[in-house]
């Protein structure tokens, strides 16, 4: 589903009349729906590492640079993974073990371990690396979940379950009226869990793999 395709599902169901468009509506309803929408997006984008948000990012090494920007990631995203071009594993770390061995002296070399240090100027992730890259050139690939950013444009298109995410906005808006349709916000409420708890449990079959558990 779009953007106004969820907005007026969510209309719908509040018993007011749907919209041609998001852009240049100032009825006070449509407004709080829109912003419910996005708030129902973020609830759901954070309850699972849903897999149609996988992404990879790219850090070229730059000699004698340890810390480097995961652009467009915003600080939100999750990471799973590192490697490298030159057949490296960075293996993630604590900051504050990488900084201790730091304090120790200077190192050179392929980098074997990373950590998140913070973020830059335009709020995206900053990696720091140890040892320091001690070559230019080096690709590093970055893999994880990068959450969408709010919903906009009529046709911006909802990248994760859209069940879960009209229900939650209807619940945040049945909130404010105390029913809608005969049904409790309570009850909505319980529903939007419903689907949620559905789409993960069906989301989840995609990557069985990685749900397997063992004793080490």
């Amino acid at each position: 589903m779009n953007y106004l395709d969820i907005t007026n599902q969510v209309l719908l169901r509040l018993r007011e009349d749907t919209i041609t468009s998001v852009a240049g509506n100032l009825d006070p309803v449509v407004q709080i729906v829109l912003a419910h929408v996005n708030d129902a997006k973020r609830l759901v984008e954070d309850a699972a590492t849903w897999n149609s948000q996988r992404y990879e990012w790219e850090i070229t090494s730059v000699l004698g640079q340890d810390k480097y920007s995961m652009v467009d990631s915003g600080n939100y995203a999750r990471i799973e993974y590192m490697y490298g071009s030159d057949g490296s594993q960075p293996v993630e770390q604590r900051l504050r073990d990488m900084k201790r061995k730091k304090a120790q002296g200077p190192a050179g070399g392929p980098s074997l371990y990373y950590a998140v240090n913070g973020v830059d100027s335009n709020n995206d992730i900053q990696i720091e690396f140890y040892p320091t890259p001690s070559v230019d050139g080096t690709v590093y690939t970055v893999g994880g979940h990068k959450r969408q950013p709010d919903l906009v444009e009529d046709a911006d298109e909802l990248t994760i379950p859209d069940k879960p995410v009209m229900y939650y906005a209807l619940a945040f808006a049945a909130r404010e009226r105390g029913e809608v349709g005969g049904q409790t916000a309570a009850e909505i409420f319980q529903m939007a869990n419903q689907f949620l708890m559905d789409a993960i449990a069906l989301d989840s079959t995609l990557t069985d793999l990685d749900n397997i558990w063992t004793a080490v």
